[in-house]
Parts: structure tokens; sequence; C-alpha cells
């Protein structure tokens, strides 16, 4: 793994355009290299507001981290290259390859819940491929969800946003992640730390999200943790029985509180996908997503 560029001043060597996202650390500016004309995806670290300076400097210290993780899974497909660090307006930022597709977020809004269990398939199919190269890299991504999700024109699904992303095993000590797609292990401070089967909840969680348009247990911190009284089912009985049946002995087995009784790994969660992903030259779905995710398996055969 090589070293990342630091570049310093990114204004020196990119144009930054637009506004194309912000979060609770971050803001993400589309940016053009002017030596090649090179497209760019930046992430800016947000200005100090009212919290301490050692909270902004831990900020800066974990986009630092994100970067490093980037460049850990160089050249694996699905995930974003990065390609410099940098400042910019005096605020700690990296530079990445900017993804053309549609947020994955966006493309169900015209289609849930998604009744096509090859389209269901082929989204949580290609995301284990993807995470089984972080999780060989000894990374949880600890923040998989629709909104981290891009389809390309292609049907080719990314994963990015390594904002929260750990090597396996560390510490948690504060609680974080993305409510509803978040499991136990990440909700409470956890010495003995977590593995990929946090990754495991959330791809269940959105199997969950995307066939019956809810999350398991309420999507509630005190449900996922079962501190509710009474203690909240996984999902209502409605909408249990609504789950594919070809699908629902795998989900719940995915979003179980106890990460032991979950698959073991993604390889697991393909392999009970396996028959349900499309095939070489098949037909597209009736109601496909539009970009199609079925595309890839119809155009590809699995890595897994």
């Amino acid at each position: 793994m090589g070293l990342i560029k630091n570049i310093g001043d990114i204004e020196e060597t990119y144009d930054i355009h637009k506004l194309a996202g912000s979060g609770g650390q971050a803001e993400l500016y589309i940016g053009y290299e002017r030596s090649s004309g090179r497209k760019a995806a930046v992430k800016v670290q947000n200005e100090q507001g009212f919290e301490p300076t050692y909270h902004f400097e831990i900020l800066a210290k974990e986009l630092t981290e994100e970067g490093e993780y980037i460049q850990k899974l160089s050249g694996t497909p699905g995930i974003p290259r990065i390609f410099a660090f940098g400042r910019y307006r005096n605020l700690r930022c990296i530079v990445m390859e900017f993804i053309e597709g549609t947020l994955l977020t966006n493309a169900l809004e015209s289609v849930r819940p998604v009744r096509n269990v090859t389209t269901v398939a082929s989204i949580i199919g290609q995301l284990c491929e993807i995470l089984d190269h972080v999780h060989h890299s000894n990374l949880v991504h600890r923040d998989v969800k629709p909104d981290n999700v891009m389809v390309e024109p292609d049907g080719c699904i990314r994963l990015f946003d390594l904002g929260l992303a750990v090597e396996a095993g560390a510490g948690i000590e504060f609680p974080c992640g993305t409510m509803g797609f978040a499991p136990p292990e990440q909700l409470n401070v956890n010495p003995k730390g977590i593995t990929g089967q946090a990754d495991i909840f959330a791809l269940g969680s959105m199997l969950m999200e995307m066939t019956v348009m809810q999350r398991p247990y309420g999507g509630t911190r005190a449900g996922i943790i079962g501190k509710d009284h009474p203690v909240q089912p996984v999902l209502p009985p409605g909408r249990l029985a609504a789950l594919p049946p070809e699908l629902a002995p795998l989900a719940l087995r995915m979003v179980d509180r106890d990460p032991g009784r979950r698959p073991a790994t993604v390889r697991e969660v393909f392999d009970a996908l396996r028959p349900h992903l499309p095939v070489p030259g098949s037909c597209r779905p009736r109601k496909p997503l539009r970009p199609d995710p079925t595309e890839y398996y119809r155009t590809h055969t699995p890595t897994l």
C-alpha cells in the first residue's frame, strides 16, 4: 500500500464546484483537477462550531483514517479510489474518485416495496462481494445503508463513506452508526469490539427495508438492544408475513440480536442468495430499478 499524496491547499490543484451533499462530520463537494480535467469528490471536514477543540481535532483524525482505510482497500471493486489528502480553506479534506450513478435510496423510491427477489438478491449479493474484500482487509464498515450505496448506470453497486470504519476487534468507546442499520453491539460501549457480522446485520436491515419497508425491531435503539418492554419483535406480524418466503429465513438470521447466531461471513450470506441471482443472458425484471442492479449478474460471473 503506497502513501497517499498530500497536496496541501487543494484549490491550487482542483477547481471546487458545487456542494454535492453534507453530513454530521463533513461536506462533499464536486471538484475538477486542473491539469487533467478529472472529476473528483472532495470530502471536507465541517467547520468548527461550538464543540470543544479536541472534538474537532478527533474528527480531523477520523477523516484522515478514512482516507487510509480507502487506500488500504485500493483495487477493491466497488470501493472508490482515493487520490490525495489536502486542505480546503484550512479544513482537512480527502480527494476521491467521483462515482457517477444514482443513490440506492433514490433508485428505490419508485418501486418500494421491492417484490422481485432477483432484484433484492442482486443488491445484497453485490454488497456481499464488496464487503468480503473489506472484511478480509480486517475492516468493518459500520455504516452500510442505502444512503451509502450508489448504483452505476450499468447496474454495478458501489459502497462508499468509510467514515465509521474500524479495524475488526477494535473496542467501541462511543455508540455510533445509523439507527435501524447498526446492530446492538455497535450501539453500546463494547470493549470486545465488533466483527464483520455488524455489517451483516446492516445488510439484513436493508433487505427488510427494501421488501417490507420497515427496519427490524422498530428501528429504535431500545428495540434493537432489547430494552423495550415488552421486548420488540423483529417485525410486526403483518410485516413478518410479507417477507419474501425465499429470503425470510436468511433475513431473520442476519438481524439476530446475537452476532453469534448470524451468518458467520458475507460469503455465507452470498451462498444463500446465489440461487436467486440472475444468470448471464437472462431477462431483466418486469419492474426493474433504474439503474437496474440485476444487470450486473446478467453480464458478469460472481466473484464469490
